[in-house]
């Protein structure tokens, strides 16, 4: 690139002067081959120092201005560097894809601190200082902007996949990969998990009672000659019995709640982002401060819980997730809409254990939760967390937490002025233009009525079908303007250039509305009011109209009519493949999320069959070897010996088939099966509706 850069520049100037003939002073041409030298030398540098190589180049280009001739070569005045300038565009797409969104700020705002000192200087200090930074500022800021989001899509899929993003395939094949590795994972952790069971089993109690069944074995057989075995027999039973009883109570009393996060309610906000990255639209209400830590314990693991059954059943559907405290009760409400009808269930996901698990961290605080489907569709978890004590609601608490809220960070300004640039670019473009050309009291209700029209586009995410709607409406501002005598009827072709704002609406109905199946309409009603418009911005042209009579009013009404339908007709194209482009990024964005949802629904999974078999495990020791334990302290405080026998070996008996079994229960579910890599497969990795109420509604999910 950086070679032909430097050979469009030579042959561009002094290359087409010389070929018709023009006489050029040898040094013009010189200073013409060093610039386009130095151009590709230090595009070379694009990957390493985007931003020097941005700056570097804004002052060889303000050189080479300043030195070449001024009167037009080709277009207009001073364009005998314009190939040159290709050269900035592609430096400064390096700068927003290698930079962060801080320091490409930095780099624009000095290339257009340059432009406007290089403008005052040579031109003088007046209304082009204003209008040709504006002009550079909306090129460097779409450069910039489609260099940061080719690098954020390509981190994307470097981390999902690791190959290219056209390679649609291998992503696929990569995350079935991923998929089958996390099921192996899931696999191997549970048998670790179970080998690490029967360990702590053994190390926990094996060995106090084979001690005990040994000890009072001895002193039956000795007694008729040591009789003072039997009362150490018993003692150590006792003793012993005591230890092995609080040793196991203590492993039956964690396992089931193993690694529960102890995090505060705070950390709600960080969950709710983990899932929004995963493409889970999730809308939250949470308090400022956070309640005592046992129920925010158990807030964040039931949240966890119910967002997760949400990833994995109706993935894509809004989800509303409410947290407050008053008094003495939390309350933790996670309800969904349901998803896409157009989706099936995914099953063999879950362990059965996922709202009862949900349920019991309730009820150890005393709580209770109610699980069910709602009557609209969608399900919907409430739970009453109750707790003692004072929540802290010290002030300066609360202030700090609002400072922190209000102090705007780089990241976040960045962001918004992103957001501000790309509506609102084209109308900054216009207005600038309008400037050269008309004053500025012409120029003011202009400029307004192009920002009104753009403005809707804020709201292109969250209201996508309003913001089309209203710019639809407002793209009728020109022609009123026009009409009532507000602006000049000469600005018409430059509402006419406001069709980039309608390219924008369509493409964020594509990418955003809802129902996707039919955003297309979008596209279609887009091309037929903005041939209504161009009709009527060019029947309000003077060069059109001209001095046509009354009579004329009629023919030009009939040609109106005729150049609206052919606007229509013409512009319906563009308008359906730049819906088609939204369509293709909102299609895109729902497979990244099935598939992280796939990812994250197996490692879920993973840890609900470790889960189980702690609970497994627990239930057995709970209601068998424990029992036994029981009896031996029991018999020996009765100084009963052969009880304390008899007690131990059953103790021993019941903790080996409960060894045997774990030992013997070597079969690992099998990962569900995946859909080969292809079009017919590409949105059906990870399907997602609620299942039936009643398969939801039993012992988990």
């Amino acid at each position: 690139m950086p070679t032909l850069i430097a050979l469009l520049q030579i042959a561009w100037w002094p290359g087409l002067p010389l070929l018709r003939g023009a006489a050029l002073a040898p040094e013009w041409a010189g200073v013409a081959g060093v610039v386009a030298l130095v151009t590709a030398m230090l595009l070379g540098w694009r990957h390493r120092r985007p931003a020097l190589v941005a700056l570097a180049l804004e002052v060889l280009f303000s050189a080479g201005f300043w030195i070449l001739p001024k009167e037009p070569h080709l277009l207009e005045p001073g364009d005998a560097l314009m190939p040159a300038i290709v050269a900035m565009i592609v430096a400064l797409f390096h700068v927003g894809a290698y930079h962060t969104r801080r320091t490409t700020a930095l780099v624009i705002v000095g290339v257009l601190t340059f432009e406007a000192v290089e403008t005052g200087v040579m031109e003088g200090f007046g209304g082009n200082v204003v209008v040709t930074p504006l002009l550079a500022a909306g090129v460097c800021s779409l450069a910039a902007a489609l260099g940061y989001r080719r690098a954020r899509r390509m981190r994307e899929h470097t981390a999902a996949a690791g190959s290219h993003p056209r390679y649609w395939r291998r992503d696929r094949s990569a995350t079935a990969e991923q998929v089958a590795q996390a099921w192996q994972a899931g696999s191997e952790a549970v048998s670790i998990e179970r080998r690490r069971l029967v360990r702590e089993l053994h190390d926990e109690a094996a060995h106090y009672l084979t001690s005990i069944v040994i000890n009072a074995s001895a002193a039956e057989v000795l007694g008729a000659e040591r009789p003072d075995l039997r009362d150490q027999a018993l003692k150590l039973a006792t003793s012993t019995s005591r230890d092995a009883h609080t040793a196991l109570n203590r492993l039956v009393d964690t396992l089931p709640f193993e690694g529960w996060p102890d995090a505060p309610t705070t950390d709600l906000a960080t969950l709710v982002d983990d899932f929004r990255q995963l493409g889970q639209p999730v809308i939250a209400d949470l308090p400022a401060t956070a309640p005592q830590a046992a129920p925010a314990a158990a807030a964040y693991g039931i949240a966890r819980e119910a967002l997760t059954n949400i990833l994995r059943y109706a993935p894509g559907g809004t989800v509303r997730l409410r947290f407050s405290y008053a008094g003495s009760e939390a309350e933790l409400t996670v309800e969904d809409d349901g998803g896409d009808p157009d989706t099936s269930a995914r099953t063999g996901l879950g362990s059965g254990r996922g709202v009862q698990g949900m349920r019991e961290r309730a009820q150890i605080l005393g709580g209770r939760l109610e699980a069910g489907p709602r009557p609209d569709g969608g399900w919907r978890v409430h739970a009453v967390l109750p707790f003692s004590g004072s929540t802290p609601t010290d002030a300066a608490v609360r202030a700090k937490l609002r400072w922190r809220l209000a102090v705007p960070t780089w990241s976040s300004v960045s962001r918004g002025v992103g957001r501000l640039l790309i509506p609102f670019a084209g109308p900054l473009v216009l207005s600038a233009a309008l400037v050269s050309e008309f004053p500025p009291a012409a120029v003011t209700p202009t400029f307004l009525a192009l920002l009104a029209h753009a403005a809707p586009l804020l709201l292109r995410r969250r209201h996508p079908w309003p913001a089309f709607a209203m710019v639809a409406l407002t793209s009728w501002l020109g022609p009123l303007l026009i009409v009532t005598d507000l602006a000049p009827a000469e600005s018409s072709g430059q509402f006419a250039c406001l069709l980039m704002v309608e390219l924008q609406a369509v493409y964020v109905l594509g990418s955003w509305g809802r129902p996707p199946a039919l955003t297309w309409l979008g596209a279609v009603a887009a091309a037929v009011w903005s041939g209504a418009v161009l009709m009527v911005l060019v029947e309000l042209d003077p060069a059109f109209t001209g001095e046509a009579g009354a009579d004329q009013w009629t023919q030009q009404a009939m040609v109106g009519g005729v150049v609206a339908l052919m606007a229509a007709t013409l512009l319906f194209p563009p308008m359906f493949l730049i819906w088609l482009t939204g369509y293709a990024a909102w299609r895109r964005k729902r497979r990244r999320a099935r598939d992280d949802g796939a990812i994250e629904a197996v490692r879920v999974r993973s840890a609900e069959l470790a889960r189980d078999e702690r609970y497994r495990f627990a239930a057995g020791l709970r209601d068998v070897v424990l029992k036994h334990v029981a009896a031996i302290q029991s018999a020996a405080e009765r100084d009963d010996l052969t009880a304390v026998v008899t007690s131990a070996r059953r103790a021993l008996a019941a903790m080996r088939v409960l060894l045997t079994r774990l030992g013997r229960d070597t079969a690992e579910p099998r990962a569900p099966a995946l859909p080969a890599p292809g079009p017919a497969s590409g949105d059906t990795l990870v399907t997602g509706t609620h299942p039936p109420a009643a398969a939801r509604a039993s012992p988990g999910s």
